[in-house]
């Protein structure tokens, strides 16, 4: 299973893309989207490698808030969250 993340773009060439993930950036393939992407938007990001859709800035902020609340239930081990 590969989770996907938010990533803001920070530069584009061509298929390829610079993304911000935390204080990482990685380069992605666009060749999957559908759409074009400019520095400054969010995308959905599959695997570390493959840009799947735009995303809304209030649709990312979203995700990375739920995803930091499970980060932070795992942290905490209080085992409700964790994995079984």
């Amino acid at each position: 299973m590969c989770l996907t993340v938010p990533c803001r773009c920070v530069a584009v060439d061509g298929v390829v893309a610079t993304v911000a993930r935390g204080s990482e950036t990685i380069d992605i393939s666009l060749v999957l989207m559908e759409e074009p992407i400019a520095i400054g938007d969010w995308i959905a990001v599959q695997a570390q490698r493959y840009g799947l859709r735009r995303l809304d800035p209030d649709e990312a902020a979203e995700i990375v808030k739920l995803y930091e609340s499970i980060a932070e239930g795992l942290l905490q081990g209080d085992g409700a969250n964790a994995p079984a």
